[in-house]
């Protein structure tokens, strides 16, 4: 078991700049994830060597950390960080914290590189062929990354994409060490048979085993997200209708080869995704393909998501009062003010029917859900009206409102609790509401007849789950 009690906050206030640990001298605190921090390096008396990067543990005897140095030393690509060394170090008060020494990577994040470079499909396809040759060597060595997304992603100036991160992956023979029902990994990135399996399993606590099919769903995830700015839709758990996953070609102007190869990598049936090495030749073949030559952008279906050419998902509205019409209620008086209220209300919803939403409100409605690592079954589920975010729900008269058909930032995702939440279009729902029907008011929404209310995480700090 991992002794939670003891942290950098006791200990690693120790690792400054200067500070030997092993054969390597700190040169710079540069990052801390979950479970390490990440220090930039060089090795003693050869400083000529370059830079390397030197995780270590937040925890003591941290088990995660063997199996990232299984990985690391087992896994040989360029899209893989270099195994250096591994050793233990011994703070003042005697506890000893394992770390891990790999190559240093110097490059942005992949979302981020995306926006300043503005690429092809050509480009995305490289840098994608690249990523699933780094998931075909680890899944020939027999591990599993478990947590492939943007944030886990760099591209170095050479165009060289790199994985990170593998201390949340698992191999062959490894060890529990959590007793979860799902792994690490994060929410929007999940693949639709984990869903399910929490769902299913949400009682017994039978923890689902994440394989190279979830890697490969993960980096389609990645993928559409990338070329569409927006995440796949979430998969429904239980036995609840699928949501359609529109065509990233309907919302960018991708590819007919990069298209393809997304849709097969988010296929709801695991067995219909390619291989991590099927999937590199695809996207490589795909990169010398003449249309792939031209620049990603969004299409007028993705500028404009109220009315598109093909039926698709329900628009992304998240309902907010607008500043302009609350000034203009807020000058009118007395028994003008209501009505002047219902005039603007009809306003703006025939100017949302139409489409003509200002860029800068659709802009807002069009960005993606934030990225938040699951917290898993054991969080808080039910909560009081209190904690919900006063910056979710706002004044628009008691008129009914429907489902949105997204989760609102700090939702609980699934799985949700049984005893009083549903899933419904990727989040949790509390609900049906006794003694409520449509129209719901202005704090909770109409779904199939019935009324509920968003159901939020008890902490707004996303909370990490332990791997097994």
């Amino acid at each position: 078991m991992i002794d939670s009690g003891l942290t950098h906050a006791q200990h690693h206030t120790e690792l400054v700049p200067g500070v030997i640990i092993g054969p390597w001298v700190i040169r710079e605190r540069r990052d801390r994830g979950s479970f390490g921090w990440v220090f930039k390096v060089t090795r003693a008396g050869h400083p000529e060597a370059g830079f390397f990067a030197l995780k270590i543990a937040l925890y003591v005897d941290d088990p995660r950390f063997p199996r990232e140095v299984w990985l690391l030393q087992r896994t040989t690509h360029p899209s893989i960080p270099r195994f250096e060394d591994r050793g233990w170090w011994k703070s003042s008060s005697g506890r000893d914290f394992p770390y891990v020494v790999m190559e240093w990577v110097e490059g942005l994040p992949l979302y981020k590189w995306a926006r300043q470079q503005k690429p092809t499909s050509a480009q995305v396809l490289q840098i994608l062929a690249q990523l699933a040759g780094a998931l075909a060597a680890a899944h020939a060595a027999g591990g599993v990354h478990r947590d492939v997304k943007g944030d886990n992603i760099l591209v170095t100036a050479e165009g060289r994409a790199v994985l990170l991160d593998w201390g949340c992956g698992t191999h062959e023979g490894a060890h529990g060490v959590t007793d979860t029902v799902l792994p690490p990994g994060t929410s929007s990135y999940r693949a639709p048979e984990a869903v399910r399996w929490a769902w299913a399993h949400r009682k017994t606590g039978e923890p689902y085993q994440a394989g190279p099919a979830d890697d490969v769903y993960a980096l389609g995830a990645t993928a559409y997200r990338l070329c569409t700015d927006i995440y796949p839709p979430a998969p429904e758990e239980g036995s609840l209708p699928q949501r359609r996953l529109l065509p990233p070609r309907e919302l960018a102007t991708v590819s007919i080869g990069l298209d393809r190869l997304i849709l097969a990598c988010l296929s709801q049936d695991r067995r219909a995704r390619p291989s991590a090495a099927a999937l590199a030749i695809g996207l490589s073949a795909a990169a010398a393909e003449r249309e792939a030559a031209q620049p990603i952008v969004p299409t007028p279906a993705a500028e404009d998501t109220a009315e598109t050419s093909s039926p698709g998902p329900r628009p992304r509205w998240r309902w907010s009062w607008p500043s302009w019409a609350s000034t203009a209620v807020a000058a009118l008086g007395g028994g003008l003010a209501a009505g002047a209220m219902l005039l603007v209300v009809i306003h703006l919803c025939a100017r949302v029917a139409a489409g003509a939403l200002p860029p800068e409100r659709r802009a807002e409605l069009a960005r993606p859900v934030p990225e938040a690592l699951d917290g898993g079954v054991a969080e808080e589920a039910l909560i009081s009206m209190e904690n919900i975010p006063k910056t979710v729900y706002s004044p628009i008269l008691s008129l009914g409102r429907s489902m949105p058909a997204t989760p609102y930032p700090n939702q609980r995702r699934p799985p949700c609790d049984p005893r009083a939440e549903r899933a419904i279009n990727g989040g949790c729902w509390l609900g049906p509401i006794k003694g409520q029907e449509p129209p719901c008011g202005d704090r909770m929404f109409d779904y199939k007849g019935e009324c509920y209310m968003a159901s939020f995480n008890a902490s707004a700090t996303p909370t990490s789950q332990e791997p097994r």
